[in-house]
């Protein structure tokens, strides 16, 4: 059975139900954040690799996108 709180049960809101209300949207937003990183971070590291085999020094992209080099390379 789900949890039930005494607001839902007598039909108001209580302080409690408002707080993991606001407790849900921020777990959402950090986890939006996160996703949204870890897609930059993706396109990041195909550029890296894109530009090595285009004949990109290892060296300056290590420097330039903050990538190791077991990383670039394929």
């Amino acid at each position: 059975m789900a949890f039930v709180s005494i607001g839902q049960k007598y039909g108001f809101v209580s302080a409690g139900d408002e707080f993991r209300k606001e407790l849900a949207e921020a777990r959402a937003e950090t986890q939006k954040v996160r996703d949204e990183l870890t897609k930059a971070e993706a396109e990041k590291l195909e550029t890296a690799r894109a530009l090595f085999k285009d004949g990109v020094p290892l060296e300056t992209l290590i420097l330039r996108f903050n990538l190791t080099k077991d990383q670039i390379l394929p």
